[in-house]
């Protein structure tokens, strides 16, 4: 599939979504890469998006804040001129022992790999209909959507990743 000016939105630039970028680039899509720590590797992806005759835009965010879910999007859709896709994959993927998940571990967790899918999509939502339209893609985890936890230390992570696949299923009917 050929996707000419169109743009994406990736939160989290390296493993996967470095993959899903690199591939956008090369049918033809524009790419912002949001990072919080890892800006190296999301300029190595942006190079490469580059490299493929496709403008970049590399934008630093903190995702477990609500407002710097909003001023992202916002960002994104600035530099690029319109937003077209939101892809939400930023994830905080850290065994801890179910002993030493505390409020604050939870709330990490849950804050990066939910709550900020669900407040970039709302964000984007009204860049997405000023352009005619658009999608939002929602990663899990292949163990989330089996339903069954198969790994100790991973409880905020399992439980946000299944809650993706609730969200994705409810925004699909909202939208």
């Amino acid at each position: 599939m050929i996707l000419p000016n169109k743009t994406v939105l990736i939160t989290g630039g390296k493993r996967i979504g470095a993959a899903v970028a690199e591939t956008l680039a090369r049918r033809g899509m524009d790419v912002a890469l949001s990072y919080q720590r890892s800006k190296d590797e999301a300029e190595a992806t942006a190079a490469t998006v580059r490299a493929a005759g496709r403008r970049a835009v590399v934008l630093q965010a903190n995702l477990s804040r609500g407002d710097d879910c909003a001023a992202l999007v916002d960002r994104a859709a600035a530099a690029l001129g319109r937003l077209d896709v939101l892809i939400n994959m930023d994830s905080v993927y850290r065994s801890r022992p179910l002993s030493e998940i505390d409020e604050a571990a939870w709330d990490e967790g849950l804050d990066v790999d939910l709550k900020a899918a669900y407040l970039c999509a709302r964000a984007a939502i009204p860049h997405m209909r000023a352009a005619g339209g658009g999608r939002i893609i929602n990663f899990s985890d292949w163990v989330a959507a089996s339903g069954r936890p198969r790994y100790t230390g991973y409880l905020p992570y399992f439980v946000a990743k299944r809650a993706i696949i609730g969200l994705t299923e409810a925004l699909a009917l909202e939208l």
